[in-house]
Parts: C-alpha cells; sequence; structure tokens
C-alpha cells in the first residue's frame, strides 16, 4: 500500500497518515485528502513503522554515517538491483519522518530494503534503530559533520554505534555491518557492532571515492552478485538530486553536489572532480556547525583542492573564506549577487565546475542562476 504524510500528494486509493510537527498538523488537511480519494489512517507514524517492520521478511539495510550515505545508497540500490527487487530511501528522506516512510514502503515483494539514516543530535539514532531492525549496517565513516551539536567526533562515533542493538526473539537471521577500517574511532563501532551480535566486514580504501565503490561491492559479493554484476550494476549508477548530480550546460560540465557539505563530503566531491580532463573551478559556501574546528578544517581543504587540480576556486561565507592558496585562484564573496557575476564572467567552454556548501548556504542558488543565464 502507498502511504503519504502530505496532502498534496495523495492519489485515490492511498493511506494518508496525519503528521503533526512544529509547524503544521496533518489533521488539518485529512479532509482535502480523502475529497482527493485518499483513505485515513489514523496512527502515530513511528509506532505504526515499527510494527509492520516486524512483519516485512527482506533484508533490511541501513546505512549511516558523516559522509557519503547517499552516494552509498543509490550506488548500492543500483548494484543489487541486477538480481534483487530493492526498495530504497528516497532522496533525502533519512530523518525521524522519512525513516518510517521507506520502511513502510516496503511489501511482500520486496527482497532488499536500504535505509539511509541521518542523526543531528546524540538521541536520534537509537529511534531510528528501533524502526529500521537492520539485518545489514554500513557505516561510512565518522567525520565532524554536526560536531557542534557533540561534544567529540568520539561521541559522534558511539551516536552512530546505537544503529547496532541486541536483537529481538523475532530476529534470528545472521546479521552483519560493514564498517570503514580507516575512518576515525573505528574500534568504537567495531565493539558495539561485536556487542550486539553483527558480524564486522571491514572495507578500506587509499581514495574516499573508491571507499563507495569498495563497500558496495563488498556488499553485493555478500549478496551473491558476481563480478560481472557489480560491474553492471555500477555502469548504471544515478545519483539523488544535488548528490553529485553530473549535469552538461551547452559546452560546460556543471556538478551539483549543494545538498550539504561538512570536510569528507568535500574531499569526496574534490576527487570526483579531480577524475575530469578540463579546467575545474569549485563554488564553495560555508561548512555549518564545525563549532570551534571551523576554521581548522576549513584551511584543511587546501591541499584537497590542490590535488584536485582546481583552477578557481569561488568562496562565500565567513568561514569558507580560510580556504585560499597560491596555487590555484581564490575570490571572494560577501553576498551572491557578486559572485554569481564574477563566476559568469570568467567560465570558459569545456570548464567543469563543483558547487558544494552547507543546506542553509542554499549553493543550489548559484548552480541555478549558472543554468539560467550561461
Amino acid at each position: 500500500m502507498k502511504i503519504s504524510i502530505d496532502s498534496r500528494t495523495i492519489e485515490p486509493g492511498d493511506y494518508f497518515i496525519p503528521v503533526k510537527g512544529p509547524n503544521f498538523n496533518g489533521h488539518d488537511y485529512i479532509e482535502t485528502a480523502i475529497q482527493k480519494g485518499g483513505r485515513l489512517l489514523d496512527v502515530n507514524l513511528a509506532d505504526y513503522a515499527r510494527k509492520y517492520r516486524k512483519k516485512l521478511k527482506c533484508h533490511v539495510i541501513a546505512i549511516t554515517g558523516s559522509a557519503g550515505k547517499t552516494t552509498v545508497k543509490d550506488m548500492l540500490s543500483d548494484v543489487l538491483s541486477v538480481k534483487y527487487r530493492v526498495v530504497k530511501t528516497k532522496e533525502n528522506q533519512n530523518n525521524e519522518i522519512g525513516v518510517p516512510l521507506t520502511v513502510l514502503s516496503a511489501d511482500e515483494d520486496t527482497e532488499i530494503l536500504i535505509v539511509e539514516c541521518a542523526i543531528r543530535h546524540p538521541e536520534d539514532m537509537p529511534v531510528l534503530a528501533r524502526m529500521v531492525r537492520p539485518t545489514h549496517a554500513i557505516i561510512t565513516n565518522i567525520g565532524l559533520s554536526h560536531v557542534a551539536l557533540f561534544k567529540s567526533q568520539n561521541q559522534i562515533a558511539k551516536s552512530k554505534a546505537k544503529l547496532f542493538q541486541p536483537a529481538l526473539t523475532w530476529e534470528t537471521s545472521p546479521r552483519a555491518a560493514f564498517l570503514n577500517y580507516n575512518t576515525p574511532c573505528y574500534d568504537v563501532l567495531q565493539q558495539k557492532a561485536s556487542a550486539t551480535g553483527f558480524k564486522v566486514f571491514p572495507f578500506k580504501s587509499e581514495r574516499k571515492l573508491d571507499e563507495c565503490i569498495n563497500i558496495c561491492s563488498l556488499v553485493a559479493r555478500h549478496f551473491g552478485l558476481s563480478e560481472q554484476e557489480i560491474t553492471e550494476g555500477l555502469s548504471g549508477f544515478s545519483s539523488s538530486m544535488h548528490r553529485l548530480k553530473k549535469e552538461a550546460l551547452k559546452d560546460l560540465t556543471l556538478i551539483d553536489d549543494t545538498y550539504n557539505a561538512n570536510p569528507d563530503g568535500v574531499r569526496f566531491a574534490l576527487e570526483y572532480l579531480a577524475t575530469f580532463k578540463a579546467r575545474k573551478i569549485m563554488v564553495l559556501g560555508d561548512m555549518k556547525e564545525l563549532g570551534s574546528t571551523s576554521k581548522k578544517e576549513h584551511l584543511g581543504l587546501v591541499e584537497p583542492c590542490i590535488d584536485a587540480g582546481l583552477s578557481i576556486l569561488f568562496t562565500l561565507g565567513s568561514q569558507a573564506v580560510h580556504v585560499d592558496s597560491d596555487q590555484f585562484l581564490s575570490l571572494h564573496f560577501d553576498n551572491k549577487d557578486a559572485l554569481h557575476a564574477q563566476l559568469m564572467r570568467l567560465l570558459k567552454p569545456d570548464d567543469v565546475i563543483l558547487f558544494k556548501g552547507s543546506r542553509s548556504m542554499k549553493m543550489e542558488d548559484t548552480f541555478e542562476y549558472v543554468k539560467l543565464h550561461y
């Protein structure tokens, strides 16, 4: 059955769950949903998802980490879909609302359910874990994303590790955890996974870009895919909106990675940018929620920019200004209008432009400006 919490998306036969949030009350839209042919399902979304999860017979793969979650989710879905019927998290629906909706989107025909789980506070993960109850778990890495909301990187690791919960009586299948061996706090993750009954499979790579391929290949082999099937799945990889989304614009190549930004995510995007044989430009907005480490982490992007062969860097915000070097042209702006004007003046045919920044910087505005005015 199809379930929605948004009356605007209701189609005849859909079930409508009226969710109450800080700025809205779904009960105000019940009549609208029914008028559109929807059927009312007046239940607590999280509670209903927990009960529904118990009925599912499919494998459930939960993915979390400081960076790379969505890329791994999309890539793994493309690979596993070569052999299995796969349902995955849509776009960025990875929070306390999106996770239960993802669980409820699986049905009796689903063979593998892939659920992306994101947290911003220490208490978030247990709530998500109780809904997902993963048979397989992937932690891409432990970085500094949202570190200002946690006490330390170690605290981030402990919070992410709460994805591993002791098995309930109905959970009788073997459980597996795929962990990044190179990530900080690996021991924290490994110990919690083992202590709760997950068999640990480590993965690693020298390049962040290769980590996604390695983890997807490792999981695919675990599910019995051949090397030929894995290659076929990887060749069809398509990313989610605002997540390393490549788009051709006349004689330019644009890379929209504007959904969010943290140090690991920017490094990953720069490694991807480095694969292009053309003049490389990055438009970077501030990385937020880094607390007292913000200046240091922004300065830490200089070397990856050089390694990527960056020619021009456009920065926006009070922190991105620290990403500066004599190895590439660095231009800083305090407002988007000035940035847009200079960017349009300097663009040349065949340029490859990467757009990146934290969610609050809304760097997709610049991406859309170039598309409209080039």
